[in-house]
């Protein structure tokens, strides 16, 4: 009984991660585009999927609990997947269980993956703006752009500068 309660949360979290991984993409396209209303919408999204994902990770581990009890077996927090599926012997349940697993172990790693992916883009896009703000604040040296004699010292502290970021 409490393994048919431990898959149908598992298939409920690989189901979220599957839908936290569509958010991903969208994520990841809205950063390339550089479009910050889409990528503020997905971010919060993913923070309200997220709350749900440990809602139901909180599931998970009263499911597990509830198997080892009524194996006679103390909770413990170290039990994975892999020591139920050992301990279950009902062969369509061990099955099932094992698939479940496999697919929401991957799913995570896929998860990761472009996690990892949007991190090196959101870095990027901050470098390229920290850039371009040098840039307009006068990060660079008015006298290689602009021709002066060298005898003429009228204005030594005139500093040009596209953007003001005393302002």
């Amino acid at each position: 009984m409490a393994i048919r309660n431990l898959i149908e949360v598992l298939e409920t979290l690989l189901m979220q991660h599957e839908q936290m991984i569509a958010l991903s993409e969208q994520k990841k396209q809205a950063l390339i585009v550089n479009n910050v209303e889409l990528l503020n919408e997905m971010v919060n999204k993913e923070a309200r999927l997220l709350k749900l994902i440990v809602e139901m990770e909180s599931k998970r581990v009263q499911a597990v609990n509830g198997f080892l009890a009524e194996q006679g077996l103390k909770p413990a927090s170290s039990t994975r997947v892999a020591d139920i599926v050992r301990m279950v012997t009902v062969a369509e349940d061990k099955l099932a269980l094992s698939n479940i697993a496999d697919r929401l172990s991957a799913t995570v790693e896929k998860l990761r993956a472009l996690n990892d992916l949007n991190v090196k883009l959101t870095q990027q896009s901050i470098e390229f703006n920290d850039f371009s703000l040098d840039l307009l604040a006068g990060g660079y040296d008015d006298q290689d752009y602009v021709y002066k004699r060298p005898s003429d010292q009228t204005y030594p502290g005139h500093n040009l500068k596209i953007f003001d970021s005393k302002a």
